[in-house]
C-alpha cells in the first residue's frame, strides 16, 4: 500500500510540473443555523443555539482537457472536542475543515488528496430523513459506528463512473496529529486504509458498501490475540415516485489488547438502521428513522444492552429557509440499562 501511495503521489506532482492550467474560478456557498433543543431523562440543559458552514470551491481546466478542484470548509470549533480543536479553543471559533485536491482525468479517474472524509463512509448511506439521522440528533450519543477517514491526511483514487452506475474508491493515510487541516502532520505509525463501493442496478435503487481497518495496532505493537480497529456497512435505498425507503447494517471491532477472562472489552459493535421518507408536496417531507446499536464483549458473562432511537422528523422549504422539526427517543443510552431519554430539536437552517 505504502509503495502504492508513493507511486501516485509521484504521478500527480508530473502531471502538475508537465500540464498547465487555465484560469480558474472561485465560488462560496455555505449554510446557516438556528436550532432549539429540549431534552428530558437527561442532565442536560435546554438551549437555543446557532451552527453555520462556510463553503469554498475553486476549479479550472487544463490544456489536456483534465480538471482540478480544490475546496475548504470552514465549521466552528467545540470546546474540547480534541478531533476538531485543542482544548483552550472557544467554542465557535473558525475551523478549517474538510480539505481536499482533486484532479478529475476523464476516463481514467479521480486522483484526490484529502484532508476530510472525502465520503467514503457508508454508514448512513441508508438514511433518507427529513432532518439528519436519529444519532445525530439532540443527544447524538449512544451508538458506535463505523470510523471514517476524517481524522486521517489520504491519497485517494475514485473510479470513474461504470455500468450501473457504479463507482468505487480506495484511499490511504496516516493520522493527524491535532485534527486539523492545512500542516498537520502524521504520527509515527498509525495510518489506514478505506475502500468504498456504490452501484445503481435498476432505476431508483442505490446500494453502497465500505470497510476500512488500522493498518497498524498500537504504534507498531502487535501481540498475538491483539485486535486491530476495523469497521464496515453495508446499505440499500430505494426510491419510488414521492417515497424513499433505506436499510443498513455497519459494525466496528475497536483496538484492544489481548483477551482476558472476566475482562469487559467490547470485542465488536453492531448496528441496524432503517428509515421511511414520503414527500408530501414540493415542499415538505415527513420520515421516521430507526437505529439499533448492539455491543458484543469479549466474554459472554458481560451483559448486554441494546441501543435503540426513533425519530419522527419532518422539513418544510420557504425558499431560501428551512423548517425542521425532530422529535428522538433514546432506550439504554451508551449501553446502559435503563438510561432512556427523549430529545426535540426546531431547527431553521439558510442556505446561500
Amino acid at each position: 500500500m505504502k509503495n502504492i501511495t508513493k507511486i501516485l503521489f509521484v504521478a500527480i506532482t508530473s502531471l502538475s510540473l508537465m500540464l498547465s492550467a487555465k484560469a480558474g474560478e472561485l465560488t462560496v456557498n455555505g449554510t446557516a443555523k438556528a436550532t432549539y433543543n429540549a431534552t428530558s431523562g437527561q442532565e442536560k440543559d435546554n438551549g437555543i443555539g446557532i451552527t453555520n458552514e462556510l463553503n469554498f470551491t475553486a476549479s479550472g481546466e487544463m490544456d489536456n482537457g483534465y480538471t482540478w478542484s480544490y475546496s475548504m470548509e470552514l465549521d466552528p470549533t467545540t470546546k474540547g472536542d480534541t478531533a476538531t480543536s485543542p482544548t483552550a479553543t472557544q467554542p465557535g471559533a473558525a475551523l478549517n475543515d474538510d480539505t481536499q485536491i482533486s484532479l478529475t482525468m476523464n476516463e481514467l479517474g479521480t486522483v484526490k488528496i484529502c484532508v476530510s472524509e472525502c465520503g467514503n463512509n457508508k454508514k448512513y448511506a441508508w438514511d433518507a430523513s427529513a432532518y439528519t439521522s436519529a444519532s445525530d440528533t439532540g443527544l447524538s450519543e449512544g451508538i458506535v459506528y463505523p470510523g471514517d477517514e476524517g481524522s486521517y491526511a489520504t491519497l485517494q483514487y475514485h473510479t470513474p463512473e461504470l455500468p450501473f452506475g457504479t463507482t468505487a474508491s480506495i484511499a490511504h493515510g496516516n493520522q493527524k496529529v491535532d485534527g486539523q487541516s492545512g500542516n498537520a502532520q502524521a504520527t509515527s505509525g498509525d495510518s489506514a486504509s478505506f475502500y468504498s463501493l456504490t452501484t445503481k442496478p435498476i432505476d431508483g435503487l442505490t446500494l453502497a458498501a465500505s470497510y476500512y481497518e488500522k493498518n497498524n495496532y498500537a504504534n507498531g505493537a502487535d501481540d498475538a490475540g491483539d485486535q486491530s480497529e476495523e469497521g464496515g456497512a453495508y446499505a440499500a435505498k430505494y426510491a419510488m415516485g414521492n417515497l424513499t425507503v433505506g436499510y443498513g447494517k455497519s459494525y466496528k471491532a475497536p483496538e484492544s489488547t489481548l483477551i482476558t477472562a472476566g475482562g469487559t472489552t467490547a470485542e465488536y459493535y453492531e448496528n441496524t438502521g432503517m428509515s421511511v421518507a414520503y414527500a408530501v408536496n414540493d415542499d415538505l417531507s415527513i420520515s421516521y428513522t430507526s437505529e439499533t446499536g448492539e455491543v458484543f464483549y469479549q466474554t459472554s458473562s458481560t451483559t448486554a444492552y441494546d441501543v435503540e432511537m426513533d425519530s419522527v422528523q419532518l422539513a418544510y422549504s420557504l425558499g431560501g429557509a428551512t423548517l425542521s422539526i425532530a422529535r428522538t427517543d433514546y432506550e439504554n443510552i451508551g449501553y446502559a440499562d435503563g438510561v432512556d431519554a427523549n430529545d426535540t430539536i426546531i431547527a431553521m437552517t439558510f442556505a446561500f
